[in-house]
């Protein structure tokens, strides 16, 4: 029962994501993020459980590495339990009663440091004690749908108010993230100056004169290492322990012994491509990251892998864990081709032997599957939808500068040339240092028509619904998904 709810969690999670990036005009690059996270750190231990040479010991294995999954917190056991159950599996029964995780702590030097709270009238209050927030400007925004939701981040570089041994010149950061946004209004030319108010189902934080983000719900983290000597901070540090926090972890299943060379492949693999979807945190490459495809080719790993594992005989065991390998890579299709040869490239350094023999006889056959690179389009799409619009104003950080930036993530329509069966897919366009960067909410409504100044090796304006989002530079950067197959070149 263990093994079996833990290889559909695999599973689920695999059609969550794909799901999620099925569409560029409804991708939600959160949910696959935060799944993607879950198998960064949990994929060789599910393996080590689902691999076991026995039945007994599969569960066995499967109902530790479940607890460990669930322990990180509430979240995490909540997302499990629900996915296994949309699976036909309850989780629930094979799991610990859940713990509520502390919201602060203390670090190994004692120090209590600032928790994420929601943001109240008190808490805005208190942030305003702390902080002078008059002349306080806008570091870094991002607007972008989630699915359907339209979320924000808000980043704000404030002085202290409180005395503190930090240098005279430092600001603290100031994290704002902003769920289901009804109003948003910014330009670059207009950021000092931050109000925060919270009215009946309302979070409205202001940016300048006229810049302003409504939401129905926020979340707040000042990032300051001076935090435990403000107001806020000594009155949660008068409340909080000392000593060292006490662990609420489950004990990580010892470490059985090594993977024999066919599972050991495999799971190799496997890991890669969830280090590989989880680039998406990174907003500049969710467009570069190939999710759908990968998650098809992986496609019903979980039940794979135990049906591989039902093989008592060594040979037969090594040898369905390797056709399990080829057959990722035959859904894999020419689109991954040059991503398994990447991956199979890197296993066979490592390898040795018949294995390594085996490696690199997949080499032929997945080189023979490369699709042609196909010449760039510098027509534009006749529409687009914003997805997301990310403006970083030049700043320092901890001594180091950094440039200024402004990203678009745009979903565009197959090129007039696709298959018939492709689907909207995501386009980035990157300036750095911009001159110009204005967005409201109006203009993630809905396809339009995008205005470009500049050839397309060379764009150095971008203009979204007729200036509801603008942005400009000397020059800007394009990225996409593939290499050639931009819109812009």
């Amino acid at each position: 029962m263990a093994a079996s709810a833990l290889g559909a969690l695999l599973d689920r999670s695999l059609v969550q994501m794909a799901d999620a990036s099925a569409d560029a005009r409804t991708y939600d690059r959160q949910t696959i993020h935060t799944v993607s996270d879950v198998w960064d750190n949990n994929t060789f231990l599910v393996f080590r459980a689902l691999a076991a040479r026995t039945s007994w010991g599969r569960n066995r294995r499967a109902r530790a590495a479940l607890a460990w999954m669930a322990a990180l917190g509430v979240k995490r056991r909540t997302w499990m339990v629900e996915q296994s159950a949309i699976a036909g599996y309850d989780l629930e029964s094979l799991l610990p009663p859940p713990m509520e995780s502390d919201r602060h702590h203390r670090d190994y030097q004692g120090v209590v440091r600032a928790p994420t709270v929601a943001l109240t009238t008190e808490v805005a209050a208190g942030i305003g004690v702390d902080y002078d927030l008059a002349t306080a400007e806008v570091r870094s925004l991002v607007l972008e749908r989630l699915g359907t939701r339209l979320t924000g981040t808000l980043a704000v570089a404030a002085r202290r108010r409180y005395a503190s041994e930090r240098p005279a010149d430092e600001v603290a950061e100031l994290w704002l993230w902003l769920d289901e946004v009804t109003d948003a209004r910014f330009d670059s030319r207009d950021s000092s100056g931050i109000t925060m108010g919270y009215g009946t189902s309302q979070v409205a934080i202001g940016m300048g004169k006229r810049g302003i983000l409504r939401a129905v719900r926020a979340t707040i983290h000042p990032d300051d290492m001076a935090w435990h000597l403000s107001a806020a901070g000594r009155a949660l540090d008068a409340r909080t322990p000392t000593g060292p926090r006490p662990s609420r972890r489950t004990p990580l299943p010892r470490r059985q012994k090594p993977l024999d060379d066919g599972p050991s492949a495999a799971v190799t693999i496997l890991h890669h491509a969830m280090l590989e979807i989880r680039m998406v945190r990174y907003a500049h490459h969710a467009g570069q990251i190939p999710v759908r495809s990968l998650c098809l080719a992986f496609a019903g790993a979980g039940e794979s892998i135990l049906a591989a594992s039902a093989h008592r005989r060594a040979s037969r065991r090594e040898k369905a864990f390797r056709q399990l390998v080829e057959g990722w890579v035959r859904k894999g299709g020419p689109d991954l081709a040059p991503w398994f040869a990447g991956r199979l490239r890197d296993l066979a350094s490592k390898v040795c032997g018949t294995t390594r023999e085996w490696v690199n006889s997949l080499m032929p056959l997945i080189e023979r599957g490369f699709e042609p690179g196909r010449g760039p389009v510098s027509d534009l799409p006749a529409e687009a939808e914003l997805r997301l619009a990310k403006y970083v104003a030049a700043h320092t950080r901890y001594d180091l500068p950094r440039a200024g930036t402004a990203l678009v993530q745009l979903a565009v329509p197959p090129r007039p040339q696709a298959e018939r069966d492709e689907v909207w897919d995501l386009c980035g366009l990157e300036f750095e240092n911009p001159h110009l960067f204005q967005v409201s909410d109006t203009a993630f409504h809905g396809a339009t028509n995008p205005q470009l100044i500049g050839t397309p090796e060379a764009v150095r304006s971008l203009s979204l619904s007729g200036g509801d989002l603008t942005m400009s530079a000397d020059e800007a950067e394009t990225r996409e998904k593939r290499v050639g197959q931009s819109w812009w070149g």
